[in-house]
C-alpha cells in the first residue's frame, strides 16, 4: 500500500523537483521551495502534505513561516532519486551545479552581506533589538552559504571554494561586530 502511494508521489516530476531542492537546503520555507520548482505555494503545500503523510518530511510552523526538511527515511529517498536521475541522465536544472550559477549566487550573497556590514560600520553601538534585527537579516544568508556549500560538494576542485570561505569569514565578521557594538 505504502509503495503504491510512494510511486503515485514520485512519478510527477514537481514531488521530485521538491524533495530534491529540500535535499539541497536542507530546511527551507515553502514559498522559496515553490520559487524554485516554479509552482505556486499552494500546489507545493499540497504535494508536501501528501510527502509528509508518508514520512518523508517534517513541518514546523513558526509564526507565519512554514518550515520543512526531509526526514531521515526522506533523505534516503532524494539520495536514491538524486542517484537515480544521474544515472538516467536526467538533469532538469543543468544550472544549479554550473560555476557561473554558484558564482552568481554567491556575488549575490556577499553583496547583501557587505550592505549589512557597511550599515552597521556607520553606527558606534546598537541597541539589543537593533542586534536581534540585525542577526535576523543575517539568517538567510547562512542558509544561502549552506546552500552554496552543498552545491560545491559536487565540485571538489572548484576555484570558487577561496570565495565561498572568505564569504564565510565575513558572515563570521560581521556576526562579531554585531556583538561587540552590542556590548
Amino acid at each position: 500500500m505504502a509503495t503504491s502511494k510512494l510511486a503515485d508521489v514520485f512519478l510527477h516530476k514537481m514531488a521530485t523537483s521538491l524533495l530534491l531542492t529540500i535535499r539541497m537546503y536542507d530546511r527551507t520555507y515553502v514559498s522559496v521551495l515553490a520559487k524554485e520548482c516554479n509552482c505556486t505555494c499552494a500546489n507545493a503545500g499540497k504535494k508536501l502534505w501528501s510527502m509528509e503523510k508518508l514520512g518523508l518530511i517534517q513541518s514546523e510552523k513558526i509564526g507565519r513561516v512554514k518550515y520543512v526538511q526531509l526526514t531521515d527515511h526522506g533523505k534516503v529517498i532524494a539520495d536514491s532519486l538524486n542517484s537515480l536521475k544521474r544515472n538516467l541522465g536526467v538533469d532538469d536544472a543543468p544550472l544549479r551545479y554550473d560555476v557561473g550559477y554558484i558564482n552568481q549566487k554567491t556575488n549575490n550573497v556577499i553583496r547583501k552581506v557587505e550592505t549589512i556590514q557597511n550599515e552597521l560600520e556607520t553606527r558606534n553601538s546598537v541597541s539589543r533589538e537593533e542586534g536581534i534585527r540585525f542577526n535576523r537579516r543575517l539568517g538567510p544568508y547562512y542558509r544561502e552559504l549552506n546552500t552554496i556549500r552543498l552545491l560545491l560538494e559536487t565540485q571538489p576542485n572548484s576555484p570558487l571554494r577561496p570565495k565561498v570561505d572568505t564569504l564565510a569569514r565575513t558572515l563570521q565578521g560581521v556576526k562579531k561586530e554585531i556583538e561587540t557594538k552590542q556590548a
